[in-house]
């Protein structure tokens, strides 16, 4: 016995015939999506670097060494900083070791992991010492004292990423930096060392760099910062 196409209907449970046609469905709602925002170029500023805008939150920097040269980085005694990108719980930024540079162990209140993309420079920690070349990747952890050295006539960049506080940006970040190069010009003209032509000829860090570098002592003599 053959039932016509209403009582089918009424015998169904309510929604069945649209789920059997729920490809008509997803067609018909396809046209209501919103319209997805283009692809653009974000312009560098005085605090940020150039960047992609590819997709809603997600950013892309085609190459950090442009980054480098852009007007948000800032020299201090311990290396050029510039800011990168920022995500909800971390946040990416470099620091370009200058041939000659050196800064003693001292900790941080929150770890990194720090990736070596060019050149190479001497990572210190309890004493100890380790050459990082291009490629090399290390992590430290909460309050653990680090420093670096840069006894090579190359210098390094490097690449830290490190978690953030909820509300850090470009425009925090900036003012943290130009804070810290304030600090660190005043401990300088108080005496503390950030460069090697600073240090006595038997300190463990000119020791170490003479052994890995034959030509040093004539890196330390151009040093001119």
């Amino acid at each position: 016995m053959k039932f016509p196409i209403f009582l089918i209907a009424l015998l169904l449970p309510a929604g069945a015939m649209a789920q059997d046609h729920g490809h008509k469905d997803s067609a018909d709602h396809d046209h209501a999506k919103p319209a997805v925002a283009a692809k653009r170029v974000v312009p560098a500023t005085a605090v940020s670097p150039e960047y992609i805008q590819l997709a809603t939150n997600v950013e892309v920097i085609p190459d950090i060494e442009k980054a480098v040269s852009s007007p948000s980085a800032v020299l201090t005694h311990e290396g050029l900083f510039g800011p990168l990108l920022f995500a909800e719980n971390n946040r990416a930024f470099f620091i370009e070791l200058k041939p000659g540079m050196f800064l003693g162990e001292h900790p941080h209140d929150t770890g990194s992991i720090v990736y070596t993309v060019r050149g190479r420079w001497v990572l210190a920690s309890e004493g100890k010492r380790q050459v990082m070349e291009a490629g090399s990747l290390f992590r430290f952890g909460d309050k653990m004292p680090t420093g670096w050295e840069a006894p090579f006539p190359e210098g390094a960049l490097l690449l830290i990423v490190k978690g953030k506080a909820p509300n850090d940006g470009y425009e925090t970040f900036s003012r943290g930096i130009k804070s810290m190069q304030a600090m660190v010009d005043k401990e300088r003209k108080e005496g503390e060392a950030f460069y090697f032509n600073a240090l006595k000829p038997d300190h463990p860090a000119v020791v170490f760099a003479r052994s890995v570098n034959p030509n040093f002592d004539e890196l330390v003599k151009n040093i001119k910062y």
